[in-house]
Formats: structure tokens, sequence, C-alpha cells
């Protein structure tokens, strides 16, 4: 646990590793640890940290980045768009994206 967590494989692989637990087991006891997830720059947006969203009516546009650590969303206006760093607002996390 104490290498596999803080590598850079996804979060699947470790919980493969350990086949008769659960993704909530390893992630508990990987906090029980101290362990952190590595934060590392995303090749691009995905899906489940990501979202596109618009002011509705055809206004403007911009993405909700959903923060590693804390699972906190915060608002990308559309100038963030082309890439770069966000500061999440709640824990203070940064996050490395490109476009």
């Amino acid at each position: 646990m104490r290498r596999l967590y803080p590598s850079e494989i996804s979060f699947e692989e470790v919980v493969e590793a350990f086949p008769n637990r659960t993704t909530n087991a390893v992630r508990l006891k990987a906090s029980r640890l101290g362990l952190r997830r590595p934060t590392i720059p995303a090749p691009s947006f995905r899906s489940s940290t990501i979202l596109q969203c618009s002011e509705g009516n055809g206004g403007s546009k911009g993405y909700l980045f959903r923060c590693g650590e804390c699972s906190s969303w915060t608002q990308l206006k559309g100038e963030n768009e082309a890439g770069g760093v966000i500061v999440c607002g709640s824990c203070g996390a940064k996050c490395y994206f490109v476009t």
C-alpha cells in the first residue's frame, strides 16, 4: 500500500492489487496511513473531474473542476480553457491542466 497508493498508477490498478478489498476499504486504509495520491498534470479534461457548463440562453460558457484532494467544485471561466493551474478555493490544492 505504501508503495502503490502514492505512485502515478491509476487508482483502479491499486485496487486490483488488493483483490479481497473494496475501493472504499483501500481509500480508508490509505487515509489511516497518511498516504495521498499524486496531483499530476492531466492530459485533457476528464469527465469525472471537469464538467462543461453555461449560464444558459447562450450565456458565457465555463467549466466546473472537481478537486482531487477535497472533492469540492471550483468554477473555471472561459479564459482558463487553454490550460494552466487551478487552485482549489476550499483546500488550496493546485492542479495543472492542459486542453
